[in-house]
């Protein structure tokens, strides 16, 4: 990063960590997003998000929304590289979630979400065949408020 940012004025260090990073590195994966993040924008501050443990044993996304809802001067955009196979959640979590995501909209954020790491989201299941296993939240197979399948 240092060697990319060197051609031109660019941040090398992330501005400001929230929550806890246990050993004090992020994984690989968050490694590597945040690397693309900031050399895409260049000279834009870079804010990263930690939270430690599970929720229904995935991805703590109710946590880190609380977070944000109770946290003033934040950044307006936010990208997330993390996803859940949706049948492993409750329509209860993925219903309180999407409130949170809708409040956070309603503040003027943008969130984006990784589309996984299977494209479409078509898994191999037993006997061969194939099934499609959507990723939760970035490709929700049913409005969370209605119901409707979309």
């Amino acid at each position: 990063m240092q060697l990319f940012g060197s051609m031109f004025p660019h941040h090398s260090r992330v501005d400001q960590v929230i929550g806890p990073q246990g050993s004090g590195l992020a994984g690989v994966e968050a490694s590597l997003d945040v690397e693309y993040l900031m050399s895409m924008g260049a000279n834009i501050s870079t804010w990263v998000f930690s939270n430690a443990g599970r929720h229904e044993s995935q991805e703590p996304f109710l946590q880190w929304l609380l977070l944000l809802s109770n946290t003033s001067g934040l950044p307006w955009v936010h990208t997330v590289s993390y996803g859940d196979d949706e049948d492993s959640l409750s329509q209860a979590y993925m219903k309180r979630v999407n409130t949170e995501f809708m409040k956070a909209a309603a503040r003027g954020m943008s969130i984006l979400f990784a589309s996984g790491d299977s494209g479409a989201g078509c898994r191999a299941v037993s006997g061969g065949k194939h099934v499609f296993r959507p990723s939760f939240p970035a490709s929700k197979s049913q409005n969370p408020i209605s119901g409707v399948e979309m």
